[in-house]
């Protein structure tokens, strides 16, 4: 008897090998404010952080700022559906072609390669179907999982913004990474 094919909700340039992408609901931004809570949210990001909970998160989704210009996306397992991570893009720029992305994958759940397939998977998509030139991503100088994964993907290391990541007492150099589209080679 011939397998059935899985349907999945989410158009087929989303769809990896195994994993896929579909847009972020106010249940999976719940998740993912869980894994920032879990993963340190001072050492992902420069900038002053806002406390939030639960019942913010589901108040942005209510009154939701639909734009082709920044989106989020969960992460999902294609055997099982687990809801596993989130892929976003922002800083979209239609005149210099270029958009800033982010990732942020389940603790339980890392050093799989699915943070590396969601890249492929929205960069693809990026470059492909938004005609964008550059992806760019920026991380501390000490997130070596970031850094190890968009090295994997052929970034290029642009430049360090020094002293600009202010973490446990410390400062540390804030690494600017791009990939242009000539230069994806997978």
């Amino acid at each position: 008897m011939a397998k059935e094919k899985k349907e999945y909700p989410t158009q087929p340039s989303f769809i990896g090998r195994k994993i896929y992408l579909t847009p972020e609901t106010a249940d999976d931004a719940r998740r993912h404010l869980d894994w920032f809570n879990k993963s340190e949210p001072h050492s992902m990001t420069v900038h002053p952080l806002a406390f939030t909970n639960e019942n913010d998160i589901a108040d942005r989704f209510k009154k939701p700022e639909k734009s082709p210009y920044k989106q989020a996306f969960a992460i999902m397992l294609k055997e099982d559906d687990t809801h596993i991570g989130k892929i976003s893009f922002f800083n979209y720029n239609d005149v210099n072609r270029s958009a800033e992305l982010g990732i942020l994958v389940d603790p339980l759940y890392r050093n799989h390669d699915y943070g590396k397939e969601a890249m492929q998977l929205l960069i693809s998509f990026l470059y492909d179907f938004r005609n964008l030139n550059k992806v760019y991503a920026e991380t501390a100088e000490f997130n070596s999982p970031t850094i190890q994964l968009v090295e994997s993907l052929g970034f290029h290391k642009d430049g360090t913004l020094r002293q600009h990541h202010y973490f446990n007492g410390e400062y540390y150099g804030k690494f600017v990474y791009s990939l242009l589209r000539f230069e994806k080679d997978w």
